[in-house]
């Protein structure tokens, strides 16, 4: 990573498109028909490139790399929201359709220190975040413990609940390995509406520990893996959960006892083609054995594009069916295996098993 960044790389685009810079056809908008990944939330894979510093004019280096889904070929201009005295956009030409990427020049020079939220507004728009720091400061240089796995000793405190905003309570402490001392800024990508960051100065090298404030409202009960970002650092990521608030269900996945590898009793309907986006057709109803009443959530992961999940209360114990609700596109065809886990507390174990999706 280059400069001050948040965001991860992005390995499966297939085109990239830069900014060539002024209108497109006369129109601010374009003639393509497309979407951001991450629309209404975090952009999906967005890459910042380049050095963020107060007082100094951004140059060609300063760009953020979105990926988009294009429905319909033709012209398009991305611009950002402007902050702290700068912005983002970029203009061309989509040629083909599906999965790519574009670039998004910065313009301006940033007059205050801190962390900034910008929003390419393209139908509901996504989110990334910039973080500016002061010219003359000598940068830090560490390590982050267990990277480029999972973060060693990662401790994550307070409770994340769906709809609640975090408080001050809601932080996660790190490991660090600090080579050389001086400022440090490290941030984590933004999922389910929340994120972790902290600003600060090493005064001393060796092993430390550093912890990360959250900011936002998570929207959805799910689990998260965050992963952490600063200047040419390379990334290690935590897991939290968000869960449903009270009363939370006890129950199990039936036949998963707790091995993802283990079949679920299941059954997929609707069809599932690729470049098709998922409607209320794609559903997956899978067996649950409940011993108390409550509110759950039963989420997959992300794959090929698609995640099944549904969230509601159950008011009866023993064994039932849940509807797991399909979203999203597939964007290649063959058989994906998804993972589905209850999201929150699980006492009896039997957290997760799998089920096989074919995408024609």
């Amino acid at each position: 990573m280059c400069g001050i960044l948040f965001g991860v790389f992005l390995t499966s685009c297939k085109k990239e498109y830069s900014y060539e810079g002024g209108f497109v056809n006369g129109s601010l908008k374009g003639t393509a028909v497309y979407t951001l990944a991450g629309a209404g939330g975090e952009c999906l894979g967005a890459t910042i490139s380049g050095k963020y510093y107060k007082g100094i004019l951004l140059t060609a280096q300063n760009t953020v790399t979105l990926n988009v889904n294009v429905d319909s070929i033709g012209s398009f201009y991305i611009t950002t929201n402007s902050l702290d005295g700068f912005n983002f956009s970029g203009s061309g030409n989509f040629t083909v359709v599906g999965a790519q990427t574009v670039i998004l020049k910065a313009s301006g020079t940033p007059s205050a220190t801190g962390l900034f939220t910008f929003s390419p507004p393209v139908g509901l728009g996504c989110d990334f975040v910039v973080s500016i720091v002061e010219a003359s400061a000598a940068q830090a240089v560490f390590s982050f413990a267990g990277s480029p796995g999972g973060c060693s000793n990662a401790k994550v405190l307070g409770d994340y609940i769906s709809e609640n905003l975090v408080t001050n309570y809601n932080s996660v402490s790190i490991d660090v390995n600090v080579e050389s001392a001086g400022m440090y800024s490290i941030s984590t990508d933004t999922l389910d509406g929340i994120y972790f960051f902290a600003l600060g100065n090493f005064t001393r090298t060796g092993k430390q520990v550093v912890t990360l404030t959250a900011a936002g409202r998570p929207a959805f009960a799910r689990n998260l893996s965050f992963s952490l970002n600063s200047p040419s650092i390379q990334s290690c990521n935590f897991n939290l959960s968000v869960v449903d608030p009270p009363p939370l269900a006890t129950y199990v996945l039936e036949s998963g006892y707790g091995d993802t590898t283990s079949p679920c009793i299941y059954t997929i309907q609707g069809g599932y083609n690729a470049g098709i986006s998922l409607d209320s057709t794609n559903t997956v109803s899978m067996s649950v054995y409940v011993t108390i009443v409550g509110n759950y959530t039963i989420s997959t992961n992300s794959i090929n594009g698609m995640q099944f999940s549904h969230s509601g209360t159950f008011t009866t114990t023993g064994s039932q069916y849940v509807s797991l609700k399909g979203e999203g596109k597939p964007g290649s065809k063959g058989s994906f295996t998804f993972s589905p886990n209850i999201v929150g507390p699980h006492p009896l174990g039997g957290q997760a098993c799998s089920f096989v999706v074919k995408v024609l």
